[in-house]
């Protein structure tokens, strides 16, 4: 089999200038006014990096924010240039980089796809064939003759993974931009880099999602700083960086010191500010963000505590967990319902539990309290993971207070057999032969 992408000793070093001039009124004063020349500091994202990609393999790159990963992406599709070391890349390359980045405002959406059609070198004839199928993916018949500086991000993000797709790359870079539209949207994305792998397409995957990565990818390699640190199949490098993850944070645990709760008077201060924006015109909802409620009752803090109530955000697959919610009641309020819900980071909610609905009544909660949400054995696969916490009137459809996916944690491996999905469930098996 071919080789489509090989890294030899490939390293790259960006230079941070602070006092590069924006203009040349900047250099005219900086240079009357003599000031001491700072020099430029450098930053080195990729360090002798080598691996090869084979023609038809799709390969994950995983690891923390500034790890190199994007750099590699941007190295493969030729928007940077290596500072040492030898790359290769044979095959048309399409970027999932900055959906929409590329379009010309000025034009319409129809006729960016024939100008990024060209661009990548394909003939007028082609792109003629394949336009009424891309402007269908992307969903936007209406607006497809509209200046695309009038399309909303999301409208945008649409029309370019649908161009990026659409013109049977060779090698396709996908860097976290798998969150396109609503989710019937984005499992036509998921569908179509499906149909791109199975033409022999070759697929090079930066994302957090370490489900979705499980999914489209069989190998994955794990960079830390801009050196590879594992490269094999991706459960087992998955498994190691969350292992990572989870000792980094029993490290910073003991080494951190406890944060002081709060007096009474600086929560109160805190809670009203937090209170203190614009009524909603649909009937006195208060909105900021994730966050919205009346707010009779007020969440102040939301902690994820381990079995010996320690806060923690990396839990290992079967360990116990407690969500504790700290509340404040600023009138008597009867059978409240405190509720949690646990998001994938595909924005799948996987269950939402409230004390109403669980049979745990609360009678009446007037000023502060805590309410504690305890999993004794977490059943979630390796992955990330958001929680809502919020608090709703006893019908579960008034909102005091809803924070939306505003905590997140990271479940890492422990020993039970792998795999795929998000829970875990026990199960048997079972066998025979018919004759």
């Amino acid at each position: 089999m071919t080789i489509a992408i090989e890294f030899l000793d490939v390293s790259k070093k960006f230079t941070l200038d602070y006092q590069r001039p924006n203009s040349w009124q900047d250099a005219l004063v900086n240079a009357l006014q003599r000031r001491p020349r700072i020099r430029p500091d450098s930053f080195w994202a990729l360090r002798h990096v080598s691996f090869q990609v084979k023609t038809g393999e799709s390969v994950a790159l995983i690891g923390a924010n500034g790890s190199g990963k994007s750099t590699v992406l941007k190295l493969i599709s030729r928007i940077i240039t290596p500072t040492s070391g030898v790359l290769t890349v044979q095959g048309r390359v399409a970027a999932l980089l900055e959906l929409g980045a590329g379009f010309h405002p000025d034009l319409t959406g129809r006729e960016n796809i024939a100008l990024n059609g060209s661009i990548l070198g394909l003939s007028r004839a082609f792109i003629r064939r394949q336009i009424d199928e891309i402007i269908a993916f992307s969903e936007l018949e209406q607006f497809i003759d509209m200046p695309v500086r009038n399309y909303s991000s999301g409208m945008a993000m649409r029309l370019g993974f649908s161009v990026a797709t659409a013109f049977q790359p060779e090698i396709l870079l996908i860097d976290e931009v798998l969150a396109v539209g609503d989710q019937a949207f984005q499992d036509r994305c998921l569908r179509r880099i499906n149909e791109i792998q199975e033409s022999g397409a070759t697929v090079i995957m930066v994302s957090h999602d370490l489900g979705t990565v499980q999914k489209l990818c069989a190998r994955a390699i794990w960079l830390d700083a801009g050196v590879i640190r594992a490269d094999g199949p991706t459960d087992v490098v998955s498994s190691r960086y969350l292992e990572a993850l989870w000792t980094a944070e029993q490290d910073r645990a003991l080494v951190e010191p406890t944060a002081e709760e709060p007096s009474a008077d600086e929560s109160g201060a805190a809670a009203d500010e937090a209170a203190a924006v614009e009524a909603d015109a649909s009937g006195g909802l208060q909105r900021r963000g994730g966050r919205w409620g009346s707010g009779e009752i007020r969440l102040e803090k939301a902690d994820i505590l381990d079995a010996c109530e320690t806060p923690r955000d990396v839990f290992r697959a079967g360990e116990k967990m407690i969500v504790r919610m700290f509340y404040r009641a600023l009138q008597p309020i009867a059978r409240p319902a405190f509720g949690v819900s646990i998001y994938d980071q595909q924005g799948y909610r996987l269950n939402g539990p409230n004390t109403v609905w669980s049979g745990f009544p609360i009678d009446v909660v007037q000023g502060r309290g805590v309410v504690d949400y305890i999993v004794d054995a977490l059943p979630l696969l390796p992955g990330r993971y958001d929680l809502t916490v919020a608090v709703y009137d006893r019908q579960v459809i008034h909102p005091y207070d809803h924070w939306h996916r505003m905590v997140s944690f990271v479940v890492i491996p422990n020993d039970l057999e792998r795999q795929d999905g998000v829970v875990y469930i026990p199960c048997r098996w079972a066998h025979r032969q018919e004759a």
